[in-house]
């Protein structure tokens, strides 16, 4: 038992690895088409894409240690016995190894997980404490402007009296309506975990993910509020909102309409008939070709694990 969930764990690790640097190198090639699908779309896009990885070396470690009939996946080979087999080590302290590895990262996962889920958590309650009930938002009693949503699984819109008092009550509407769109989409979880997901990126690339995911994010709730209130309406208060809170500090973990990348979402929302929308037929397409691709990569993982284990435990199978 050990040796196999051994082998599997070791043969996760290894496909996770290559795919996150498959990954990494392709992206360049996709950003542009991500960012030209409509932000609602884009987004989810992007957080399958930095969660593809782990899930789908996972998925193909699975397969290959699940009974099939004889050479319909796999082409047959022999390792002194033809009969049907997995890819597995045979040296005990290797396979333990390999399974200690695959808990260390799964903890590492859950555990950034689970503390910033915690963190903000614990964030927003300090916040409730300090705020007022209003309609559609919690009024804090500060001077300062701000404005975000916090929370993951039922966000909050807080709302300052500085800013309050500096907007017109159609700005206010403008904000309320893209703030209220982050809490319907809980953008804020989608972002937690894509910054989970993108631990094992380089720093770099790390850097690019979060900020091309936060931008779709608000471009999402820019276009939200301007199918309400017109993109010229949403542009200026974008604008507007950008001055005033320009300086302002802002809890982590929240998402907030303050002027980020001011000239990128702008120039958006006057572009936003432009944008791309994916069509379910599009969406079923992409999921038979992932799984078509899935199911050609058998037979060369299957060999390729076989030359990875003879690597690690030359006492094991022989590659012929």
């Amino acid at each position: 038992m050990i040796n196999t969930l051994g082998s599997l764990s070791l043969i996760w690790l290894m496909l996770w690895f290559l795919l996150t640097l498959a990954f990494s190198l392709l992206y360049p090639l996709l950003r542009p088409l991500l960012m030209r699908l409509h932000p609602a779309h884009g987004s989810g896009l992007m957080l399958l894409y930095w969660a593809a990885p782990v899930f789908l070396a996972f998925l193909a470690s699975l397969m290959l240690f699940t009974p099939m009939p004889d050479d319909l996946l796999i082409s047959p080979h022999c390792h002194g016995s033809c009969a049907r087999h997995a890819p597995q080590i045979t040296e005990f302290s290797v396979a333990v190894a390999g399974l200690a590895l695959a808990v260390l990262a799964t903890a590492a996962l859950l555990g950034n997980f689970s503390y910033n889920a915690w963190m903000g958590a614990r964030m927003r309650r300090q916040f409730e404490a300090l705020a007022s009930e209003h309609n559609g938002y919690r009024l804090i009693n500060a001077p300062q402007p701000v404005v975000f949503t916090l929370g993951w699984w039922e966000p909050r819109v807080f709302l300052s009296k500085g800013l309050l008092n500096q907007c017109s009550p159609i700005q206010l509407s403008v904000i309320l309506g893209h703030e209220q769109a982050h809490r319907s989409r809980r953008d804020n979880l989608r972002l937690l975990l894509v910054r989970v997901f993108s631990l094992v990126l380089l720093p770099e690339m790390r850097k690019r993910a979060m900020h091309d995911i936060q931008i779709l994010c608000e471009q999402a709730c820019d276009f939200k509020a301007a199918s309400k209130h017109g993109a010229i309406a949403v542009a200026e208060t974008l604008v507007h909102v950008g001055r005033l809170v320009k300086n302002a500090s802002l809890p982590q973990s929240s998402l907030a309409f303050n002027g980020g990348d001011l000239s990128i979402r702008v120039h958006a929302l006057l572009s936003m008939d432009g944008r791309t929308n994916l069509r379910p037929w599009q969406l079923v397409i992409m999921v038979a070709v992932v799984a078509y691709i899935l199911v050609l990569a058998l037979d060369p993982l299957h060999h390729g694990a076989e030359w990875l284990i003879q690597w690690l435990d030359p006492s094991g199978l022989h590659v012929h």
